[in-house]
């Protein structure tokens, strides 16, 4: 069996924003070929004679980037996330598909995948690993495959994190971009009474029923295709929404019709750069910001209706 590699040339200045996309399609292997900073590096380095002629040759404003794909996953299902996503963040890119032996790659990704403990109540547990409850703490178990959300990017644990503060057993939640499902399984784990989930991706629908059923609350979750939220019916309580920001403002357009007069959305997903953006649109719609989080380059808020 062939595993898919994904090779993405982009400006080496996007070259980390990249990564972290594609770590949300699959965090399993990813790398970075990035020479720009190559001539400088070579002036501590020595003689240019005994630097490899190919490696002087390299291309010192592009960097490639590389995901590697199961045998069982559809690439081009990936190229479409990624493209979509990186034009929500107006980044250029050349996509090129390359099948590659399996050789041990299919097993040896999965040591970079723990448990990850989130806030005080749960824990994320790959399948495979064991681990010593000694705590008590709710397990969610998960496989990380293509779609986004394995727990080990930033935006997943900063919208987990929010959600430990928010959901009781009143919650009726919506989660718009659901990827693998892992926000809304924590959320009916934590003892939410019922969750609805869109992704615009099918195999992340796939995905997302499959981790409802490893997690056995299945019974309280529906999901489906969809837009952000065309087709969706009803009101909720909690909104989760952890994609990017200029899709986050585009759902701000239909989030009366869909929320509660006391209901919370979350989002997620917004770099750092764009977080005053964000925070404008909901100042426009008559929200309030009422919790602010960060890691590295990333935002997570939680906001609802001013009164």
């Amino acid at each position: 069996m062939e595993w898919t590699e994904l090779v993405i040339k982009v400006s080496s200045k996007d070259a980390e924003m990249v990564s972290d996309i594609l770590q949300m399609a699959s965090p399993a292997g990813i790398y970075i070929e990035d020479y720009s900073d190559m001539d400088a590096e070579m002036e501590n380095f020595g003689p240019i004679e005994i630097i490899d002629e190919e490696l002087l040759n390299m291309d010192r404003e592009n960097a490639l980037v590389h995901m590697y794909i199961e045998p069982d996953e559809n690439p081009e299902e990936a190229v479409i996330f990624v493209t979509e996503r990186f034009s929500a963040e107006n980044i250029e890119a050349e996509i090129q598909l390359k099948p590659i032996k399996e050789e041990d790659w299919a097993n040896n990704w999965k040591q970079y995948f723990k448990p990850i403990e989130i806030g005080k109540k749960l824990v994320i547990k790959p399948t495979w690993e064991s681990y010593d409850n000694t705590e008590g703490r709710i397990i969610l178990e998960i496989d990380p495959s293509m779609s986004f959300g394995s727990g080990q990017h930033e935006t997943t644990q900063l919208c987990m994190g929010f959600l430990e503060g928010y959901v009781d057993e009143n919650t009726q939640m919506l989660d718009v971009g659901t990827g693998s499902g892992i926000l809304s399984v924590e959320a009916l784990l934590l003892g939410a009474k019922s969750v609805t989930a869109v992704d615009i991706d099918p195999l992340s629908v796939r995905v997302a029923k499959e981790n409802a059923v490893l997690n056995k609350v299945d019974d309280k979750f529906t999901v489906f295709k969809a837009d952000l939220t065309n087709g969706v019916v009803g009101k909720y309580n909690l909104i989760t929404a952890n994609i990017v920001a200029d899709i986050i403002i585009r759902l701000l357009d239909d989030i009366e019709r869909i929320i509660t007069e006391d209901g919370i959305l979350i989002a997620s997903g917004i770099i750092s750069t764009r977080e005053e953006d964000v925070k404008e649109a909901l100042k426009n719609i008559g929200y309030e910001v009422l919790e602010t989080k960060y890691e590295r380059d990333w935002v997570a808020l939680s906001a609802k209706k001013i009164k």
